[in-house]
């Protein structure tokens, strides 16, 4: 299925402005819409081979901006300070993907279903987005940073979700999967975990297109 070509999609939380890109299926309606928040680089070719991907199965697809203000970093120095922002205030993701979900509703049919998407650290956002009650249709997380809940965070998560992880992923071994996977029994969420043996961080860059 061909796409329309890509363009800017905006959207804010309080006076932080946030530059995504929205990819949708040429001339047929939409099956589902699909906010992806991709690995560090941002909206970068692999995100945008990811998004084509979503597309051609029907899916109007945003690469969520995941800096503000559009930036693409090309080296992992410029971003690990964000990266640990990121993690020491873990509301702060869950508000912009919160921003980005309800400015992407505007843009599709009513009643189309809504999946997130992350990988690696901002698996993390997708996650606990699913912890603050969000009203998704699905959720997915490749390779990625697992966190459990952090205090004051539900634990409950209505949408299913599907959890794709590496058993060599430095970034979350095998103890921190199976901690968030009790927390996942605890809370009684719909959850699928896959793993890939002898799989590192980062599997998704593995995979063949």
């Amino acid at each position: 299925m061909s796409s329309t070509p890509d363009t800017e999609f905006n959207y804010a939380v309080d006076d932080k402005r946030y530059r995504g890109l929205i990819l949708r299926p040429a001339n047929v309606q939409p099956k589902a819409a699909a906010v992806l928040l991709p690995d560090w680089r941002g909206q970068s070719p692999l995100a945008r081979d990811h998004a084509k991907h979503l597309v051609a199965l029907g899916c109007v697809t945003v690469i969520a901006d995941l800096y503000g203000d559009g930036f693409s970093p090309d080296s992992p120095d410029q971003v690990g300070p964000m990266v640990k922002n990121l993690i020491d205030h873990r509301e702060q993701g869950v508000a912009a993907l919160a921003a980005c979900v309800a400015r992407l509703r505007q843009e599709v049919p009513v009643d189309t279903p809504m999946l997130c998407l992350g990988y690696s650290a901002w698996a993390m956002v997708v996650l606990d987005y699913g912890r603050s009650g969000a009203d998704v249709a699905g959720i997915i997380l490749c390779s990625a940073l697992l966190k459990t809940a952090a205090t004051g965070m539900d634990i409950r998560i209505r949408p299913p979700v599907l959890i794709l992880q590496g058993t060599q992923d430095q970034a979350s071994p095998m103890e921190t999967i199976a901690a968030v996977v009790a927390e996942m029994d605890r809370a009684g969420n719909d959850v699928r975990v896959e793993l890939y043996t002898q799989t590192h961080h980062a599997l998704h860059r593995l995979w063949p297109k």
